[in-house]
């Protein structure tokens, strides 16, 4: 296991940088830039998009591109903004009076997009964009339309089915599923796919200054979006992976009392509860490539390669495969809403049981 002390976490670093505003500063989503820009100059944008994805790879920045490129004053010969004229300079200060965006304007388990605010969308598209170029509507996340009920998103239809002239929807969401197949069958549909861990490490490097093993560690957490790894604290994820390794080893080794008092522990806190299911699967993530001598480059604990070396050649593949595949049962129970404790308890005793017959620690 692990030794703790080796983890040493940074200064607290600034602030991300501004998100991207042109088509240029969009990264990882080439397909959908490309297909965008061509549609563009052939004059066949559809009258709205549902940019489908995970959070954080861009889809309400491509949007702000898109709405940059349809009304620059100066546009560049690859289709994108110009970046200084006019209408440029207010989009990028967030000014522009075409650029619209539809957010939730509740808070807590369900955000909602009222239908007071379609409906003033709405009687804004009764009029010709001000600046003379297109109107661009940014409904994010499009799923807040039926949080409630569906009354906005079937306010939004009229919307769909007859486009204004110089008008263009663009809804964001996760999955098509969370929305009313009216609206998805009235859009084209866009896929953001995550981004590459090494050009999240990269960004984050180049943004937050962290060094290339805390890049990477959190690259490797964010699921391919950049907007959560620039969320995330590195010295709190390094002091969450101390206590995930220690919580291992303790397991591993320990009776099954202490086990049920582990679980007891931790699911009195959800947040701990999903760090140390997304922090212990990594782990064995990273001990699964060891025993098959992966390139090293590709193990997310850049910064604890020697001890995962020393874990690997003292435990069994089939054991920590073992181990792997009971924490991500677990978080399938606990996604489905099954009993936490009794969830816990299980992998709990199945982590130490499985450790502790294989003689891996």
């Amino acid at each position: 296991m692990a030794n703790p002390k080796k983890d040493k976490a940074t200064a607290a670093p600034p602030a991300p940088a501004p998100g991207p505003r042109f088509f240029r500063e969009i990264l990882g989503q080439e397909w959908v830039v490309s297909h965008l820009k061509t549609a563009r100059q052939k004059g066949r944008l559809a009258h709205a998009y549902l940019f489908l994805g995970p959070e954080g790879v861009g889809k309400a920045s491509t949007a702000q591109a898109l709405a940059a490129a349809l009304n620059c004053q100066a546009p560049l010969e690859d289709g994108d903004a110009c970046g200084v004229c006019p209408s440029c300079r207010r989009l990028a200060a967030g000014t522009h009076p075409d650029f619209l965006v539809i957010e939730p304007t509740s808070e807590g388990h369900q955000p909602q997009i009222k239908i007071e605010q379609i409906r003033e969308f709405r009687r804004l598209t009764s009029y010709p964009p001000l600046g003379g170029g297109w109107r661009v509507a940014l409904i994010k996340p499009a799923e807040a339309l039926t949080a409630q009920n569906d009354a906005a998103a079937n306010a939004l239809l009229k919307t769909l089915e007859e486009p204004p002239d110089r008008h263009l929807i663009i809804l964001t969401t996760q999955v098509e599923a969370d929305l009313l197949p009216t609206v998805v069958s009235r859009c084209h549909k866009l896929a953001f796919a995550p981004l590459p861990a090494a050009l999240i490490a990269g960004e984050l490097e180049r943004r937050r200054g962290l060094a290339p093993p805390q890049a990477q560690l959190l690259a490797a957490l964010s699921g391919g979006s950049l907007g959560r790894a620039l969320s995330l604290d590195p010295e709190a994820i390094l002091a969450q992976r101390r206590q995930v390794l220690a919580d291992l080893g303790a397991l591993a080794t320990g009776s099954a009392a202490a086990a049920l008092d582990w679980a007891q522990r931790l699911a009195k806190s959800r947040p701990d509860l999903d760090h140390f299911l997304s922090l212990a699967q990594m782990w064995y993530r990273d001990l699964l490539l060891c025993h098959f001598q992966a390139p090293a480059a590709l193990l997310a604990h850049q910064d604890l390669l020697a001890d995962l070396a020393r874990e690997a050649a003292a435990t069994k593949p089939t054991t920590v495969f073992q181990q792997f595949t009971a924490l991500s049962t677990a978080q399938r129970h606990l996604q489905a809403n099954l009993n936490p404790e009794l969830t816990l308890d299980i992998l709990g005793l199945r982590l130490q049981r499985r450790g502790q017959s294989h003689g891996s620690r």
